[in-house]
């Protein structure tokens, strides 16, 4: 009986939830999320992107990667290490750093090449 009265529950705040954001003006939505913050996963890694700003296709990385395919062109930086970004593969060429808790729309570069530096 508790089993399926929590669930019910469940579902109702799931469905108002859902209608209510369906209700609101887009201008209300979206300011509840902020401008520059890229969609990434609370997790340690370096969350990474093939074009500037977050776009493209998204890449987790969580160890040194010596070839990148496609490369990378924006990262965000959660780990505790400062990663290097390379713009040849093998780890060649002069590195781009990404710090820790940093966030680089535009690494001015395609990395073709990451490791933790």
């Amino acid at each position: 009986m508790r089993r399926a009265l929590r669930k019910a529950v469940m579902l109702a705040v799931a469905t108002a939830s859902v209608g209510t954001a369906a209700l609101l003006p887009a201008s209300t939505a979206q300011a509840r999320v902020p401008a520059r913050a890229p969609i990434c996963p609370p997790v340690v890694g370096l969350c990474t992107w093939s074009e500037p700003s977050a776009g493209g296709r998204p890449r987790m990385l969580e160890h040194a990667e010596p070839r990148l395919l496609p490369p990378i062109r924006s990262a965000k930086n959660q780990t505790s290490l400062a990663w290097c970004l390379y713009p040849r593969p093998s780890y060649a060429g002069r590195a781009v750093i990404v710090h820790p808790g940093s966030y680089t729309p535009g690494l001015g570069l395609e990395a073709r090449s990451a490791r933790p530096c």
